[in-house]
């Protein structure tokens, strides 16, 4: 062990490795408890990363050999090679960061900053912007971990608090637990920085770890549980995690319940009786639907009735609907579901075909109400889904299933925990809002593709199926949740990293146009001061403020070159020069982008040699529009050309009415999180937004998706005017779920055509 207690000094980004060695005061049974479970992560670690890499550098042939042009197989060998050359460091730098995380278990609050909670680079770092690369490799290791977690709860669950009773303090967050998925995540960062890797095949290598040592890291927590339960940290420990209803079956909530009370004879009565009660009104509410419906056929007129014809059994329709499921194309026409009518008429047609000596087929009336009563659901929930999204067709897909439910169990129409139900819910609920743009999630889209083919080609009558399928969907939904939060909270952090950055160039603008109007500068002197010097002078504001003696030197820079009224060369353009050559670099001037810039603002003095070479007039003018030229096309600090100026912070730049001043006032009380509604075509269709962020300053508004990618950004101003003008509104999510919502418009419906429903019925 004393090999990976090398880590003084070591650094992972901004947090300081620390070892065992370096930890003198920890009890001793805890020393001894800790080393033994950096023992056993070294047995766990070392041989895993080693197998983790063999399957990369496979992976990586693979690619490189299926290759479509030169210069992307060369880019796979080479990093096939860094590979090869810098796997020998990856497991040691990886156990350096788990001992670091188990040597801070007792770390006094207010000494390590972050060891209990992580902290947000916003939290911990200076201001910077954000990277798209970086995005991606913290979504990449924030899925690793999400998986981990949801896969292995339980035995996290226990971890945690056994991991607190060696820190004398509560149970640890799953966030911040030494060993736990989120801490070998960074571990794993930490342990690739060594590999001069691109963003693909550094997501590349996270995705080969999560295979091969994530997903069987189940083992691994096992056998350090019973490590520290055998060294009586909390031998009896009884994990009291429970699974939410729709991810357990009755039966194993009942061995539970059973485990803890026995009821007594006078509560299984009154259990039965409240389930009766229950079955009761179930059928009641179903009842109501039924004589709606008779009271629309009422009104339609009486049906001719069907000579030599034969009632169709409920075994008859099972197994044409069986049939039928099975298809492609079951339920639907183009994708989508179909309405009662053409369902009605499928049904009859398949069931001629296999009819007793091809008399017509007839159905019993409560099964025909119940065909028609699916047809309007799907109907209506079909409307409630972008017309566009392909959760059209899975919800067309879905129908002769939940048809087939629906047959066999009256409670789908009235109990809202009915495990197809809460499925058929999900699955428009979620097609409703996360998929409703062009760049819908490829993840979830497939996820619910093999949710459906499952019901499609599995279900034949075991409600257990959906109750599976419901909690593998809620697990994809919950990890799809937080990447969507983590997501939002860096667009955040940009937006807000840009606001500072635009007020501080704003002010360093102001700063150089003061100064600018004192003299007469040359072409080249402007650019220079108006768009790199007036970034350096904004990047110093940033980090030491405006009244720091940094600014006002930088300040002073900017004057001096100004005054300069010779191109000779004077003592004190040795200093003016350096600090020109600090600030340009520091803003992402290249090198020897900095070096003309310089050249030509304190050029050498010439000798007689030089002058016989010194070009023309005409040249030098066209050198200087050159760099003049490249100055202005260069990017911005944080990549943008230009940026408001003070005047739009300081009042609004639409003139705003009555109404528009008062819908601005209600805007800024909402708070972050708030979803709009947009009018977005003279169709009415509409989109869902989230308000993540707005500027009382700038009054820029921050809006994402359901997934927290950013959307479409808005001034306030330009919010309060669609308000007003009736193109968004706020938008609160229904408490009612989209399947309770449809029965209570088809019970409206069918009332407002004239059916009647029994006295006493509940609405």
């Amino acid at each position: 062990m004393s090999q990976r207690s090398i880590a003084t000094g070591m650094r992972s980004g901004d947090e300081i490795l620390m070892s065992l060695a370096q930890r003198p005061e920890l009890p001793p049974r805890v020393r001894l408890l800790l080393e033994g479970l950096l023992e056993r992560s070294a047995n766990q670690f070392e041989h895993a990363i080693s197998r983790s890499l063999d399957e990369l550098e496979q992976e990586l042939f693979k690619l490189a050999e299926r290759s479509r042009s030169n210069e992307q197989q060369q880019a796979r060998f080479e990093a096939l090679r860094e590979i090869k050359r810098g796997r020998a460091d990856v497991a040691p730098r990886f156990l350096l960061h788990v001992e670091s995380s188990l040597a801070q278990v007792r770390v006094p609050a207010g000494k390590s900053a972050g060891v209990k909670r992580a902290p947000t680079p916003a939290a911990t770092g200076p201001l910077e912007l954000i990277d798209s690369a970086v995005l991606e490799e913290d979504l990449a290791l924030q899925e690793i971990a999400s998986k981990s977690e949801i896969r292995h709860s339980q035995a996290l669950y226990a971890l945690a608090h056994r991991f607190g009773v060696l820190a004398g303090s509560p149970a640890w967050e799953t966030e911040a637990l030494p060993l736990g998925p989120a801490q070998l995540a960074r571990a794993l960062r930490h342990a690739t920085q060594c590999l001069d890797l691109g963003i693909e095949y550094r997501v590349l290598a996270y995705r080969m770890f999560d295979r091969v040592v994530m997903l069987p890291i189940g083992e691994f927590y096992e056998l350090v549980n019973d490590y520290l339960a055998k060294q009586r940290i909390l031998a009896h420990l009884q994990s009291q995690f429970t699974r939410s209803r729709d991810a357990q079956a009755p039966a194993a909530d009942a061995a539970h319940a059973g485990a803890k009370e026995e009821p007594t004879p006078a509560a299984a009565q009154a259990a039965a009786a409240d389930a009766a009660a229950a079955d009761e009104r179930d059928a009641e509410l179903f009842n109501t639907l039924r004589m709606l419906l008779s009271g629309r056929r009422h009104m339609a007129g009486p049906m001719p009735p069907v000579e030599n014809g034969y009632m169709a059994s409920r075994d008859d329709l099972q197994s044409v609907l069986g049939a039928l499921q099975r298809k492609p194309d079951a339920g639907s026409t183009r994708g989508k579901a179909r309405d009662a009518a053409t369902l009605r008429q499928d049904m009859l047609m398949h069931l001629r075909q296999a009819s007793p000596q091809g008399r017509p087929p007839v159905l019993a009336e409560e099964d025909s109400d119940t065909v028609d009563l699916v047809g309007m659901l799907f109907d209506y929930i079909t409307r409630s889904v972008n017309s566009e999204s392909s959760a059209q067709s899975l919800l067309g897909r879905l129908q002769v299933p939940v048809l087939r439910v629906a047959l066999s169990d009256k409670t789908f129409f009235t109990q809202s925990e009915h495990p197809a139900r809460m499925l058929l819910n999900t699955i428009a609920e979620t097609g409703a809002r996360w998929m409703d743009d062009e760049g819908a999630d490829p993840s979830l889209a497939e996820k619910m593709q093999v949710v459906v083919d499952r019901v499609s080609t599995e279900y034949n009558g075991d409600l257990s199926l959906f109750k599976t399928l419901l909690t593998d969907l809620g697990q994809h939904m919950q990890l799809l949740a937080r990447r969507a939060e983590v997501a939002e909270r860096r667009h955040v952090d940009a937006a807000k990293g840009r606001e500072k950055l635009d007020l501080a160039r704003d002010t360093a603008r102001t700063a150089i146009e003061r100064l600018i109007k004192r003299g007469n500068p040359t072409p080249l002197v402007r650019t220079l001061l108006e768009q790199a010097w007036t970034d350096a002078l904004a990047l110093t504001i940033l980090r030491q403020g405006e009244d720091s003696s940094a600014f006002h030197r930088r300040l002073a820079v900017a004057d001096q070159l100004l005054r300069r009224e010779t191109t000779a060369a004077t003592p004190a353009d040795k200093t003016l020069r350096q600090e020109l050559d600090v600030g340009l670099s520091q803003v992402g001037l290249h090198g020897d982008d900095v070096r003309a810039v310089l050249g030509r603002l304190f050029p050498v003095a010439s000798s007689a040699a030089n002058d016989a070479v010194k070009p023309a007039n005409d040249e030098e003018v066209e050198s200087s529009t050159a760099l003049a030229i490249k100055l202005k096309s260069r990017a911005r600090l944080g990549g943008e050309q230009t940026s408001a100026p003070r005047a739009a912070v300081a009042k609004p730049a639409i003139d705003l009415t009555a109404e528009e001043k008062q819908m601005m006032e209600r805007i800024r009380s909402l708070p972050f999180g708030t979803w709009f509604e947009f009018t977005t075509n003279q169709q009415g269709a509409t989109v869902k937004r989230k308000l993540a962020w707005f500027s009382t300053l700038t009054g820029r508004c921050l809006f994402v998706n359901q997934r927290g990618a950013r959307t479409d950004e808005k001034t306030l101003e330009q919010l309060a005017r669609d308000m007003a003008r009736q193109q968004a509104k706020v938008w609160n999510e229904a408490s009612e779920s989209l399947i309770d919502r449809a029965w209570k418009a088809i019970k409206g419906t069918l009332r407002q055509i004239g059916g009647t429903e029994p006295q006493g019925a509940t609405a």
